[in-house]
């Protein structure tokens, strides 16, 4: 299950965040408002819930509710605030909130609402994105994002990276590589298994991920994030 979380103050985002992953849900954190709104447009991860902050510094997330429900029609949507009030409460959840906790919470009542809230989906989404690192890989449409940005990569390069972000830190051989990626319709003395890594390590590094791929002679390669 993916869980977008929007949260500006540091100590609380990553109070939520180290609890949730306990959990082993797919998380990913947004702190301003801005970011949000380009998620809002760019899609690039689908929630099948949002943790919402009422205020992100002096901006108020409410008038943006209904946009956000719009959006992710499927999502729920669990409002966090220090504005603690019944009317508040019912206005927040009138505009298309599914939930309200005020602030500070219990993390043991939290966490029992995100599962209540998970459990009584009627329609999952389908997780076709998978995130490791700071990188957001579509599986669908084979589309690599990190930070925001697209990398281009060549076919061969992307199902290398994928294959290693399925499976992080695990440590494959060349021949292993060569069976999965090129299904061993190449030479073991061919050099193209290594142009492919180089090529792919320039592309993340170009774009700012802190992904590497690691490699030992005579051992295999693997990736760290």
């Amino acid at each position: 299950m993916n869980i977008l979380i929007v949260e500006d103050d540091p100590k609380v985002g990553n109070f939520l965040k180290e609890n949730l992953s306990r959990e082993l849900y797919n998380l990913r954190w947004i702190q301003d408002l801005p970011t949000l709104m380009n998620e809002l447009q760019e899609r690039h991860f689908i929630p099948d819930l949002i943790v919402l902050d009422r205020l992100l510094g002096n901006l108020d997330t409410r008038p943006h509710l209904k946009t956000i429900k719009a959006r992710y029609p499927d999502s729920k949507i669990i409002c966090l605030s220090a504005l603690n009030s019944p009317s508040e409460k019912a206005q927040i959840l009138d505009e298309g909130a599914d939930d309200y906790m005020g602030k500070p919470f219990s993390v043991v009542e939290f966490l029992a609402r995100v599962r209540v809230h998970l459990r009584n989906k009627k329609n999952p989404i389908q997780n076709f994105y998978l995130s490791v690192g700071d990188l957001i890989i579509d599986t669908r449409s084979r589309v690599v994002i990190c930070q925001g940005n697209k990398i281009q990569l060549k076919n061969k390069e992307y199902s290398l990276l994928l294959n290693f972000s399925q499976h992080p830190n695990r440590v494959f051989s060349k021949f292993e590589l060569m069976d999965l990626i090129w299904e061993a319709n190449l030479d073991l003395q061919s050099n193209v298994l290594e142009v492919t890594v180089m090529n792919l390590r320039k592309k993340l590094e170009e774009s700012g991920s802190r992904i590497t791929i690691q490699s030992k002679r005579n051992v295999g390669y693997w990736l760290e994030d």
